[in-house]
């Protein structure tokens, strides 16, 4: 059973700080680190502003004033189960069926509903997975406010069946990773590892990425640099602003999030969210392709802002994996 620590902390350690530098990398990790301290200061630092405290209230107002609010926060809790296979090549035969459960956004402390649905959602899944994946956006305030959404993902560990490996995404803190990684979570922080069914068969690379489009302090090389050649590879990354860069590694697969599939949408699917300046439109959302690599963008657990969803539904993806 995994125990959470009671109290996330408040800061690192010494210990801490030079372990996450070392897997990070240096420069990222110093970066990572100015940006969280930095990204909310407005007015020459006399000013600490998080949008999403103002836009949440925003949000619900708007939707109770059309509404709306009750059929959207219903749609927000019903989390779906969905199922995807890819085609690898050089997925050795033994990997037959290898099978991802994939999860992202969860913004856990939007909601006091969500973590129990989550839960429902993960007890559907049970057994039917080698390995789950978070890509991303454990909390739903930013780097500041992100105990309570701590906690509640500690608490979610014992639902899933088998190991969890992630990524952070902008709404998460590096500050963050010792205690998830106490909770029962591996987080790749520009780094990898070897998935297997059994011990000594044949492995699946699993690189994981720091956030490429808020933050941009990932580093793709030093993720894959375990590589062996022609190792089929699955990368995680928070946001598919990654696409190309992946596409020119040669990744197989990439598994994402961040956009929420829209969040809001038209009856059609097609999403009223604004232009996202860093990758296009084709990459929101479901499947895509780019060059020889294959990507899935989850619309994902959560949501931001307010607890709402309309025409297009939170999932959790089983993602399976095939030898081309």
């Amino acid at each position: 059973m995994h125990r959470p620590p009671a109290t996330p902390p408040l800061k690192l350690t010494s210990d801490e700080a030079s372990a996450l530098k070392r897997r990070m990398g240096p420069a990222h990790f110093a970066d990572r680190i100015r940006q969280e301290d930095t990204r909310e200061l407005k007015l020459g630092g006399r000013l600490r502003w998080c949008p999403m405290k103002y836009a949440g209230p925003a949000a619900r107002l708007a939707f109770r004033l059309a509404g709306l609010y009750g059929r959207a926060h219903r749609e927000f809790l019903d989390i779906r189960i969905r199922e995807e296979t890819f085609a690898l090549p050089g997925l050795p035969p033994a990997l037959d069926g290898f099978t991802l459960l994939h999860l992202s956004d969860l913004h856990l402390d939007i909601d006091p509903a969500l973590p129990d649905a989550i839960r429902v959602a993960l007890g559907r899944a049970a057994g039917r997975y080698d390995a789950a994946v978070v890509t991303g956006d454990f909390n739903n305030f930013t780097v500041h406010s992100d105990a309570v959404a701590l906690r509640l993902v500690a608490g979610l560990r014992d639902a899933f069946t088998a190991p969890v490996y992630g990524c952070l995404g902008n709404h998460d803190s590096i500050r963050d990773v010792p205690f998830l990684e106490r909770a029962g979570y591996r987080i790749l922080l520009n780094e990898s590892v070897r998935l297997r069914r059994g011990p000594g068969g044949p492995s699946l690379l699993l690189a994981g990425v720091d956030d490429p489009n808020i933050f941009a302090t990932h580093d793709l090389a030093a993720a894959l640099r375990a590589r062996r050649p022609g190792e089929p590879s699955v990368l995680l990354a928070h946001a598919p602003s990654v696409h190309r860069e992946a596409a020119d590694a040669g990744v197989s697969l990439v598994l994402c999030g961040h956009v929420h599939g829209g969040q809001v949408c038209l009856p059609s699917g097609r999403t009223l969210a604004w232009r996202h300046w860093r990758f296009p439109r084709r990459v929101w959302r479901g499947r895509w392709t780019e060059g020889a690599t294959q990507g899935y963008t989850t619309s994902g657990i959560g949501a931001c802002g307010a607890p709402l969803r309309l025409h297009c539904p939170p999932e959790a993806v089983l993602v399976h994996l095939r030898p081309a």
